[in-house]
């Protein structure tokens, strides 16, 4: 399996959409993994390979991101700020003053 199988299987294990924030994917897991705890009431095997699942996916997930290349140039930065992005977009357009 390639490392962009890996983590899309590991983000929909983690009910993750294709963008999120750390917050987002701490959020899901700890949800997950509380729901999904072997001493919790019920199929007690059931609920081991399913949070083996949920701590394997959010490994992935975690190694993606702690070696994911952060780009800090001007132009990298401003493309992930929205309101630069439109400025630039729109600046010749009339409406935009």
């Amino acid at each position: 399996m390639d490392l962009f199988q890996e983590v899309d299987k590991a983000r929909k294990i983690l009910g993750l959409g294709e963008d999120a924030t750390k917050e987002e994917i701490q959020k899901a897991y700890r949800e997950l993994i509380k729901k999904y705890h072997p001493d919790r009431a019920g199929n007690k095997r059931k609920y081991s390979e399913k949070s083996k699942q949920i701590n394997w996916a959010y490994s992935v997930i975690a190694s993606y991101c702690e070696n994911y290349r952060f780009q800090f140039c001007r132009e990298d930065v401003e493309k992930m700020d929205l309101g630069i992005r439109l400025r630039r977009q729109f600046s010749d357009d009339w409406l935009m003053g």
